[in-house]
């Protein structure tokens, strides 16, 4: 796979000038060289070839002069340079995307639209590395490469940590009616200091040469902007620092955290625990009977505890800031809360069979011992017409999370299907139904169309124990 995207244009691109019909031929490679390795160093080189094809297998971030147009192969040296600065990036901060574009641009050519600055233009986010880059020493060249991956890192978060209300404060950045930030870059430089000219220009180059800095001259950020230094701390390197190797090693914030909840308990009251219930009874619904995965579930739990553990431990940890944990946008958090999980997950069970069955009553008079499966399950389509129990709730959430559905209804098909499961007979993923099930399949589910309705294999224990089953609640 990562030896053909080397070979092949990427989506966005036609094929690519001076790209061979068939490699095999125009690089000689005989019938015995037969791996990957081989053939990326017939057509690439011996040094650089490897090298490539470990980019595109690690990170997905594609090299090659034939996926990309104006691109050229890099030299052994360069490539070198981008695979230790790669080496200097926080997990968190990849993957860009999807076979990420890293080219050296055309050699002795440069774009049109940079004008007659062009020949000092050394890269730019997409990335496209210039003559200019070639020409910087080692350790500049993976500075500005470093550089324009912070753009990608920031472009690739769903909020823009260079566009956050958090960030833009730290400096006083305020967006003019043009869309620039030029006129109070003044002001902003009066209260927070720089690290460089270049990150003067407006916060997105004042987030990418932050965060360089960081990386490459901690103390000198830490020196210019300890605002900045902190939140990038926890920001994008969960709590890691750079200033000593003790400080290199130390366990990531989040882990720690983790660590804290695992031991001394979530501490979380039984208030709290009923108002994550009913922030999170939506999407626990909607996974059953709507149209989210079963992830939100648990994503929605962990937001919501991580919330409140938040606010009961901040003075035990003040360098708590709220995107270092968790983002309000996609409503999720690095920590987990297992046991609360677990807990809202044993209520919600029975209360949403019996809600599946009271829904279903009004619809009885409709099935009959003559229908077929399918035209029983047919029936229970008309579910949608039911409305989620209390899902307007005091904390709003549904009005504001982006991926919140604006349909408050179950889906017909959904039901249609858990129907359908249950009388034809489902096969359970845990470990600790499957036995359950199996004694109720035997003596229930394969029926034939003219057994009775109540004999269809639909019971409040047998209901109960596939929504157990499709969500999976019974990991603890």
């Amino acid at each position: 796979m990562a030896l053909s995207r080397l070979l092949a244009p990427a989506e966005s691109e036609q094929k690519i000038k001076g790209t061979p019909e068939n490699f095999q031929q125009a690089f000689k490679i005989s019938s015995s060289c037969n791996k990957a390795l081989c053939a990326v160093q017939k057509i690439f080189g011996p040094e650089v070839g490897p090298q490539m094809l470990y980019l595109m297998d690690q990170f997905d971030i594609n090299t090659s002069p034939y996926a990309f147009i104006n691109a050229s192969t890099f030299t052994a040296a360069e490539i070198a340079d981008v695979i230790r600065t790669l080496e200097l990036v926080h997990p968190d901060q990849l993957p860009f995307g999807s076979n990420k574009k890293l080219i050296h641009f055309k050699r002795g050519y440069t774009r049109a639209s940079y004008g007659d600055d062009g020949g000092n233009v050394v890269a730019n986010a997409t990335i496209e590395l210039f003559d200019s880059w070639t020409e910087q020493s080692s350790i500049m060249r993976q500075y500005s490469l470093y550089h324009e991956i912070a753009h990608n890192h920031s472009d690739n978060q769903f909020s823009d940590y260079d566009r956050s209300t958090i960030w833009l404060d730290i400096s006083d950045w305020k967006e003019t009616k043009k869309g620039d930030f030029d006129s109070l870059r003044k002001k902003a430089k009066q209260g927070h200091p720089f690290v460089s000219r270049y990150g003067e220009t407006n916060p997105f180059e004042d987030f990418a040469e932050s965060l360089t800095a960081y990386r490459f001259n901690p103390s000198w950020l830490k020196q210019k902007s300890k605002d900045k230094y902190n939140l990038i701390k926890l920001l994008v390197h969960d709590g890691l620092e750079y200033t000593s190797t003790r400080d290199c090693q130390r366990t990531p914030i989040s882990r720690s955290y983790q660590k804290s909840i695992e031991q001394n308990g979530d501490r979380l009251s039984q208030a709290d625990k009923d108002y994550i219930l009913k922030s999170c009874r939506k999407p626990f619904y909607e996974s059953v009977l709507g149209h989210l995965p079963t992830s939100f579930f648990d994503s929605c739990v962990n937001y919501e505890a991580t919330l409140l553990w938040q606010k009961q431990n901040q003075q035990q940890y003040p360098d708590l800031v709220e995107q270092a944990l968790f983002d309000p946008n996609l409503r999720s958090s690095t920590l987990k809360f297992k046991k609360v999980r677990v807990e809202i997950a044993e209520k919600l069970q029975p209360e949403m069979t019996d809600w599946i069955l009271k829904s279903m009553e009004g619809y009885t008079y409709q099935m009959n011992s003559s229908q077929s499966n399918a035209e029983y399950c047919e029936v229970w389509a008309k579910m949608e017409n039911s409305i989620y129990p209390e899902l307007y709730l005091n904390n709003n959430w549904a009005r504001k999370s982006v991926f919140s559905s604006r349909n408050f209804r179950p889906s017909g098909g959904a039901a249609r299907g858990l129907c359908l499961d249950l009388v034809q007979g489902f096969v359970p993923t845990a470990k600790s139904t499957r036995s359950t099930v199996t004694s109720w399949l035997r003596k229930s589910a394969y029926l034939p169309d003219d057994g009775k309705i109540n004999e269809r294999g639909i019971t409040r224990e047998s209901l109960m124990t596939y929504i157990k089953d499709r969500t999976r609640l019974y990991e603890k």
